[in-house]
């Protein structure tokens, strides 16, 4: 028989459950947080607005994500990150439901503005409960796990968004073109003209076998030349054609992962030719003819919004606010958690539920503190430069390689994968350098080189590599960025005592502001010069964000005395 005074001898590892609760907080966060990201093609043909558009939309949700990062961070000081964390999925999860509901560019800046504030208190709220659930030599794991919650999803929105995209246009739709479907009927006009110049109708129907994309666009001027009907009419018959209007891959043509899928089969039935044929038009007149999954956006939408209830259940019946009113958390286990914590902070993971609220946050002296506004520096240059791969790239990929919905998922979703290392890396990296070299160097070291790497990789890119070399550039990028995050979080927890969530949500807010900046700074740059100039300006931003980190001391306390309740 085992011994049970052994038993309950051995802390319990509710701790775990808790960071497991936190991890799939931060996947549904930034799962939601950029999925709009990966179906902006389809947005913006569907709202019929424009990149200009689309910028403001983007901005409109980092710029209440900043603002509001230290009043919800203070609100879960002040009310408990249960409450407030649980509200906050919510909310969030709401009005990413709600972007499916949008008419246009107004309701669309409106529902991205509201996703900020909803998203704002969860970062700050996660740093401050692992400052009270995680023992202090284990911080930088703890906050690693946790971020790398939130670049899993971001990681996986690309693939997941396009897959599920593609799921709900099912087989049964309608592949037929309609007067709403011609995004610009004189473009079309134009490049079918253009097309048709010194070409001799064929006798019957299409051929079969056209060999590159402006052959293929050829033949289709030439077989609507000899219609007497619209042209919506004309490119409705070669949809509903008996054959494929392709065979195989064709050369300057980016076809659609699904439509090359179905010509490898030996026979298809007619839904499936029409299907090919209308992605086939879709791929050989981009700008002119409307794409068949701008249906498949909405319904992503809504169901990544309803993921929400669960998750937020989930963690409003895992977490307590402190492990002392934990029920399923025994002594051993609080003595561990507050082992080698200061003081302070130790009093703050064992305080009780109806413990002296807190003051208004220590604004004096996060003002005061050279150390905390270098990492908001940091944080600021860092989010400039990364922003780019979750809100620009895939229309990068799109523009200058024309890369296709599901590969350009893929393009999309590796480089965050590769962040992923960087990010579990990081945590074990600044715990592992803390103890080795010391709290200030240890927590700064993973930062500075990481920004310094990222720069480079963006320099790199100037030299025009191919789509798949680039997409290793942009790991890069992603896994040095990453690299930093679990110090950056650790660091707020070091200085922050029983501020943690509103210090944290200072130097959030300074970092999104960057964020808020970049979708309007690299389009206006893209729309007047191009992309090189906007890969240097990311290239810039993240060399000032290493520089920042030279200056950043996690030994210098920023909370005053005065305002713990332990005081």
């Amino acid at each position: 028989m085992p011994d049970k005074a052994c038993d309950s001898a051995k802390p319990t590892r509710v701790r775990y459950m808790v960071l497991g609760v936190t991890f799939a907080m931060a996947f549904l966060l930034y799962l939601h947080r950029f999925c709009m990201s990966y179906a902006q093609r389809y947005i913006r043909e569907d709202l019929n607005i424009s990149n200009d558009d689309l910028s403001f939309c983007f901005s409109a949700f980092f710029l209440t994500y900043a603002l509001a990062q230290v009043p919800s961070g203070w609100m879960s000081d002040r009310f408990g990150a249960r409450t407030m964390l649980t509200i906050y999925i919510l909310v969030w999860s709401f009005f990413t439901a709600m972007l499916g509901m949008t008419a246009g560019v107004i309701s669309l800046l409106a529902v991205r503005l509201l996703a900020g504030i909803g998203q704002a208190g969860a970062y700050p709220t996660a740093a401050s409960l692992i400052g009270k659930w995680m023992p202090m030599s284990s911080r930088g794991t703890a906050s690693g796990f946790v971020s790398w919650g939130g670049r899993l999803g971001s990681g996986l929105a690309p693939v997941l968004t396009a897959g599920l995209i593609v799921f709900f246009v099912p087989m049964n739709t309608t592949p037929l073109l309609t007067r709403e479907s011609l995004l610009d009927q004189a473009v079309l006009l134009e490049r079918l003209d253009a097309a048709a110049l010194n070409v001799v109708p064929p006798e019957e129907g299409m051929p079969t076998k056209p060999s590159n994309a402006d052959q293929l666009r050829r033949e289709i001027a030439a077989f609507l030349s000899t219609l007497g009907r619209s042209h919506i009419a004309g490119l409705n018959e070669l949809i509903e054609s008996e054959d494929p209007l392709v065979h195989g891959p064709i050369e300057g043509l980016p076809i659609e992962w699904e439509a090359r899928t179905l010509l490898k089969k030996e026979s298809l039935t007619q839904a499936e030719v029409s299907r090919v044929n209308r992605l086939v038009l879709e791929a050989a007149f981009p700008d002119s003819i409307g794409k068949l999954y701008v249906q498949g956006w909405r319904p992503v939408m809504f169901t990544y919004g309803a993921c929400g209830i669960f998750v937020a259940a989930g963690f409003f019946f895992v977490f307590r606010n402190r492990p002392a009113t934990h029920p399923w958390c025994n002594d051993e286990e609080r003595a561990l958690i507050r082992a080698d914590q200061p003081v302070a902070a130790a009093c703050s993971a064992d305080d009780s539920e109806n413990s002296m609220p807190l003051g208004k946050p220590p604004f004096r002296e996060m003002l005061a503190s050279r150390s905390l506004w270098l990492m908001c520096v940091s944080q600021w240059g860092s989010n400039v430069g990364w922003v780019f791969l979750v809100t620009w790239l895939p229309r990068f990929l799109v523009e200058e390689h024309s890369v296709p919905l599901v590969e350009r998922g893929w393009m999309c979703a590796i480089p965050l994968w590769i962040g992923w290392c960087g990010m579990l890396l990081g945590g074990r990296a600044t715990d592992v350098a803390v103890q080795r070299i010391g709290l200030k160097r240890g927590r700064v070291l993973p930062m500075m080189v990481g920004r310094f790497l990222a720069g480079s990789a963006y320099l790199l890119c100037l030299l025009h590599p191919s789509p798949w070399t680039l997409t290793a550039l942009f790991g890069i990028v992603a896994f040095s960025t990453d690299l930093g995050s679990a110090s950056g979080w650790a660091y707020k927890q070091d200085v922050g005592g029983n501020h943690v969530a509103s210090i944290h949500g200072w130097a959030n807010m300074w970092g999104n502001l960057g964020a808020t900046i970049s979708p309007l700074l690299l389009h206006q740059i893209v729309k007047h010069y191009d992309w090189d100039i906007a890969f240097l300006v990311c290239a810039g931003a993240f060399f000032i964000a290493g520089f920042a980190c030279l200056g950043i001391d996690a030994s210098m306390p920023i909370e005053p005395k005065t305002n713990s309740p332990s005081s």
